[in-house]
């Protein structure tokens, strides 16, 4: 099935589990009923894609009623291909400045322009991790002047409510994507060597991945990301876009590639060490995979998703290292990297069969090195299960 999925001559939309996606969309007008709204306007890319099934990087609107009508607006400019290449969708079309005037006749035709509005307007939890498509402070000012008697709310949920809990076709994207970032991470592993640049094992995972079907490095920290050295050990950084620096012997190296197979997202970073680690750098890993172990196993439906994080947490700090870690343990993973459920101390609800994140560890101190996992993983029935087949563990290279 997966062989399937990643064949780099398969075509886009070929899987063996088809998404339905008007079973989505009156999913989602089921929501905006319930919330007591007459209408979703999503302005999420994110929102896009899981309604509209194509890839659409360009400004855009989806409008989903409370009686089941969806509606998309989206730019003159890429929207030919966008019908070609999604399924069956009703689009109208904007040239430059003019989305508004659109939604105005839009949301006139349906009869509630002067209705109850949700839109994408607060990401609670995460300013750092705002989603793409968030409505502007221009655009939620435009939209009050140009719907004067509309009451305008937050709608993230009628969406996000939705996508938590992933069905088949979708854990099957996942796999996929999963595979293929698997495949594109060993051969940015098999690759290094000491005075290789970043950026060098950057292109050999960027093409590897190209290779079996992925269609954009989606991460806006810099696509596929290589840091090493030094560069791993930025206090609580999570981002390093490849340059190139060398790599050197007897140090850190993170290798994270971002596939999107079928608009379905893989987070990938499992640590690497070339060398042979000193007695503090042994330490940090003992430490890290210590609390990757711990985190993992207790990932399971009905547990608390702050009780999990604190038991990292606690590893951290048995270590002495807490002022080195990121109090963070992965996100949400799907369409979207940019979704509930983030997994911090502080974050509400438990984990729940069904739900798809990208299970973190973040390990870094300055003039030792650092650690980060981002890998995908799927709240099953009895625990966490592996969308990939890596090893959560440091690799190591001959230096």
């Amino acid at each position: 099935m997966l062989n399937v999925l990643c064949n780099p001559d398969r075509k886009a939309g070929h899987a063996i589990f088809a998404i339905d996606f008007e079973r989505r969309r009156l999913a989602v007008a089921k929501k905006v009923d319930e919330a007591g709204l007459d209408a979703y306007v999503g302005t999420r890319m994110v929102a896009l894609h899981y309604l509209g099934g194509a890839f659409m990087p360009w400004r855009g609107m989806v409008v989903v009623t409370s009686k089941g009508e969806c509606r998309f607006i989206y730019w003159m400019g890429d929207a030919e291909r966008v019908k070609t290449e999604g399924p069956p969708m009703k689009m109208d079309l904007y040239f430059l400045a003019d989305m508004f005037d659109v939604l105005e006749n839009v949301l006139g035709e349906l009869g509630i322009s002067e209705g109850n509005i949700g839109m994408d307007i607060i990401h609670p939890g995460n300013n750092a991790l705002l989603a793409p498509g968030m409505l502007t402070a221009a655009e939620y000012l435009q939209m009050r002047e140009t719907f004067p008697k509309a009451t305008i709310k937050n709608g993230v949920n009628c969406l996000d409510e939705i996508m938590l809990i992933k069905d088949e076709a979708e854990i099957e994207r996942m796999r996929a994507a999963a595979l293929v970032g698997d495949y594109g991470w060993r051969c940015g592993y098999e690759a290094v060597q000491v005075g290789v640049t970043e950026n060098y094992l950057a292109g050999v995972m960027e093409a590897a991945i190209r290779r079996k079907g992925s269609m954009w490095s989606w991460s806006g920290t810099g696509g596929t990301e290589v840091g090493s050295g030094e560069r791993t050990a930025y206090a609580y950084d999570v981002t390093r876009q490849a340059t190139e620096k060398k790599i050197g012997n007897n140090e850190f190296i993170i290798l994270d590639v971002h596939p999107m197979i079928d608009l379905y997202m893989r987070d990938n970073s499992v640590p690497v060490f070339i060398g042979k680690p000193d007695d503090d750098q042994k330490k940090m890993i003992e430490c890290w995979e210590t609390v990757v172990d711990i985190v993992f196993n207790a990932m399971k439906p009905g547990a608390g998703i702050a009780e999990v994080a604190g038991l990292g947490m606690s590893v951290y700090n048995k270590y002495d290292l807490m002022e080195y870690a990121v109090p963070s343990f992965g996100h949400g993973l799907g369409v979207c990297a940019r979704t509930e459920p983030n997994i911090t101390p502080v974050s509400p609800g438990v984990f729940m069969e069904g739900m798809t994140i990208a299970m973190g560890a973040h390990l870094y101190r300055p003039g030792v090195g650092g650690m980060m996992l981002e890998y995908p993983v799927l709240i099953g029935k009895n625990g966490a299960e592996k969308l990939g087949d890596l090893e959560l563990k440091v690799h190591f290279v001959e230096g």
